[in-house]
């Protein structure tokens, strides 16, 4: 049987699909609300990626790039937590990677919550390095904390 998983870019259709896996993966206070989603996905300098299985939307990232840089950010990035540990997350950074790499980008920024363990070891496994400690960087407590760590990647 032929193996139907592929990433691509997401269409206005995967939208509620992708509202959905945002509030699956995160609590209302943190998660992006829809019109904000609508506008990363249709409007924004970004690119969103989709993993699907078949047409099921299992995860997806969010790409924003800044104008007249070689800078790129790492949004969000969500995976189905009943899909988890199929190394879903880490086929859709290397897919953004890829992606951005045709787009001339040279460096990817992202930040994350000190307290998201399983996400800075994907993160530091695929070549992020911890290059800032931002204190009350979410308004609202992530697991206990407000503080972030930005990460950074060199594309080569």
């Amino acid at each position: 049987m032929q193996d139907s998983n592929c990433i691509r870019t997401a269409t206005p259709n995967d939208l509620a699909r992708i509202i959905e896996l945002e509030n699956l993966c995160f609590p209302k206070l943190h998660a992006y609300t829809r019109r904000q989603i609508r506008y990363l996905l249709c409007k924004a300098n970004s690119t969103v990626l989709v993993e699907t299985t078949g047409t099921f939307v299992r995860g997806f990232i969010i790409i924003l790039y800044r104008r007249g840089t070689t800078v790129a950010g790492i949004e969000t990035i969500n995976v189905d937590p009943v899909h988890r540990k199929k190394r879903i997350g880490l086929r859709l950074l290397s897919a953004a990677e890829q992606y951005m790499k045709k787009k001339g980008i040279c460096k990817i920024r992202l930040e994350v919550a000190i307290t998201n363990h399983a996400a800075i070891r994907l993160y530091e496994h695929v070549g992020f390095e911890k290059t800032m400690l931002l204190k009350a960087y979410y308004h609202f407590n992530h697991d206990g904390s407000r503080d972030a760590y930005r990460m950074v990647k060199e594309l080569r």
